[in-house]
């Protein structure tokens, strides 16, 4: 059991949060906001994997490198998720209007990585 245990619990948390949030959203036709809560979502939910391996990350872009290396490299996310989950992230630092596809393919994205992470987490 991971010594994070209270923090691995706050970031699933968070990402059932935002991943509701990110489809509220889409029903509103907000996008923008669906692609950013998904986006954030799948953030949370890397956390929680990472913090499970006991590791801590000190920055955002260190999430998204460890999670790369420790999880798709080590094949327990397919190549699929990472290429997926690298496309998710890169929609935060798009200075563009995010299209009806783009965002539900984010949520989609960030609902099928939360799947999986569960798996592995309750694993």
């Amino acid at each position: 059991m991971s010594s994070y245990g209270s923090e691995i619990k706050a970031n699933v948390k968070e990402a059932i949060t935002l991943l509701q949030a990110a489809k509220e959203h889409l029903e509103t036709d907000q996008f923008e906001a669906a692609a950013s809560r998904a986006s954030d979502s799948a953030f949370h939910t890397a956390r929680a994997l990472l913090l499970d391996e006991e590791i801590e990350p000190a920055r955002h872009d260190d999430v998204i490198t460890l999670l790369q290396e420790i999880f798709v490299n080590g094949r327990r996310l397919t190549k699929e998720q990472g290429a997926n989950l690298n496309w998710l992230f890169a929609m935060r630092n798009v200075e563009k209007r995010v299209t009806s596809e783009e965002a539900h393919r984010a949520v989609e994205i960030a609902g099928s990585f939360f799947e999986a992470a569960k798996v592995i987490l309750e694993g």
